[in-house]
Order: structure tokens, then C-alpha cells, then sequence
């Protein structure tokens, strides 16, 4: 693909992910348009464990929402960022500033990402990751750095 037709691409994603509510599929989106919910307990997400995505806004002084896995561990509700992609942004949006909106099966919490830190909790997301979707627990999801945030109440 020559490098303007990859540019054209690009500016075309970018106007109609403004338009968008929310992502659409792996192309980020704009601002969630629902109204939002408190932010379930930091212990509740039980119920929805089984959701293999969900989507995240970030960023809310430009809103900008992307599709990703989610992991429910021990009732808390964790999203990894893998950094193999390095045009990863939204992480460090996050650290930035930890207000996020989190849609899932169409109802939209407004919640905080905190930056899990402790190596047996990552570890046990790895874990859980890997059993969740399908992969080998000792291949290369185990070998890359991810970081993991974890989804509570604001």
C-alpha cells in the first residue's frame, strides 16, 4: 500500500470515528452516546465474566473508545493493554488521567482505571487470560509485556 493511499485510509478512520458511537470492531470511535451508570462495586463484575469484549473510553477531555478483552478476576474487572502493538495509546491516556466509561452489553459505567501493580495479581490475570481465551499459559501471551488496569468506582 503506497504511502498515500495508507494516509487517505487514515484521515478517512479518523473523521468516521468521531461520527461513531463508540468503536467500531478494532477502529477506535468518539464519545460512548448512552447515558451513563454509577460504576458497579469494585468487587461486582460477576456477571458479566462470560463477555469476551467490552469497550473502553478514555481520554474524556477528547473522548476516544476502543474495543478490548476484559477479565473478571476474584469479582474486579480487569482490561490489559498488550504493548506487542506499540501504536497503543489509550494506556498511557489512562495514567494520565484514570477517569474512563466502560460499555458492556450496552450498559455504559462511568468508572476509574487504576494501574495494577503487584506481580501475583498479574500473574493470576495471565492466568485467567489464558484459560478465558484459549491461549497456551507458558506461550508468548505469558512472555509479553502487558499492562493491566483494573475497573472501580469513582
Amino acid at each position: 500500500m503506497g504511502a498515500g493511499l495508507a494516509a487517505a485510509l487514515a484521515a478517512a478512520a479518523g473523521l468516521l470515528a468521531g461520527r461513531l458511537d463508540g468503536p467500531w470492531g478494532m477502529l477506535p470511535g468518539g464519545r460512548f452516546r448512552a447515558a451513563d451508570q454509577p460504576c458497579p462495586a469494585a468487587s461486582a463484575w460477576a456477571p458479566w465474566a462470560g463477555v469476551p469484549e467490552l469497550q473502553l473510553e478514555v481520554r474524556p477531555t477528547r473522548p476516544r473508545s476502543l474495543t478490548t478483552w476484559g477479565l473478571v478476576h476474584e469479582g474486579g474487572l480487569y482490561v490489559p493493554a498488550d504493548f506487542l502493538t506499540p501504536w497503543k495509546r489509550w494506556p498511557h491516556q489512562v495514567l494520565a488521567d484514570d477517569r474512563v466509561r466502560v460499555r458492556v452489553e450496552g450498559d455504559v459505567f462511568a468508572c476509574r482505571a487504576r494501574q495494577v501493580a503487584d506481580a501475583a495479581r498479574i500473574e493470576a490475570l495471565r492466568r485467567g487470560t489464558a484459560e478465558k481465551y484459549g491461549l497456551a499459559p507458558d506461550g508468548r501471551a505469558a512472555r509479553t509485556e502487558v499492562w493491566w488496569f483494573r475497573i472501580l468506582p469513582r
